[in-house]
C-alpha cells in the first residue's frame, strides 16, 4: 500500500511539472522577439516566437535555398522537403496532434504513404507492377 502511494505521489509531482513546464513554453511561444519578413510588404517585422517557430516548419517541410559567402564567393546550399515536416503540418491542420515524435515507432508519416501510394499508381498506370 505505501508503495502505491509513493508511485502515485511521484506520478502526480511529474504531471504537475509537466504541466508547469508547458505553461512556460506557451508564455515564452507568445513573446514577440523574432524578425520575419512580411509576405505582402517584403519587409521585416516583430513576431511571436510561435510564428517563427511555425514558418520555420513551413520552410522545412517546402524545402529551401540557401546562400552562404564562403572565401568571398557565394555558395548555394539547397535543402530538400522534409517529409517528416510535412506529415506534422499536415496532421496538424487536420486536428490529429502526434501523441510522441520520432521514428522509433515503425509507422509510416502521411507523407511517407502518400508517395508509396503514388508510386503504385505510377507503377501500374506504366504496367511496371506486377499486380
Amino acid at each position: 500500500m505505501a508503495k502505491d502511494k509513493k508511485e502515485l505521489s511521484l506520478r502526480g509531482k511529474q504531471t504537475r511539472a509537466g504541466k508547469l513546464l508547458s505553461t512556460f513554453i506557451r508564455q515564452i511561444a507568445e513573446e514577440v522577439t523574432e524578425v520575419v519578413v512580411d509576405p505582402v510588404t517584403g519587409e521585416d517585422r516583430m513576431a511571436t516566437k510561435a510564428e517563427g517557430l511555425a514558418r520555420l516548419m513551413w520552410k522545412k517541410a517546402l524545402g529551401y535555398k540557401e546562400t552562404n559567402i564562403v572565401e568571398g564567393s557565394p555558395v548555394d546550399t539547397t535543402y530538400h522537403a522534409d517529409k517528416f515536416m510535412m506529415g506534422m503540418l499536415f496532421d496538424r491542420m487536420e486536428g490529429r496532434a502526434p501523441v510522441t515524435v520520432g521514428d522509433s515507432d515503425g509507422k509510416m508519416t502521411t507523407a511517407e504513404r502518400v508517395s508509396e501510394l503514388g508510386k503504385k499508381r505510377i507503377a501500374q498506370a506504366g504496367g511496371l507492377s506486377k499486380e
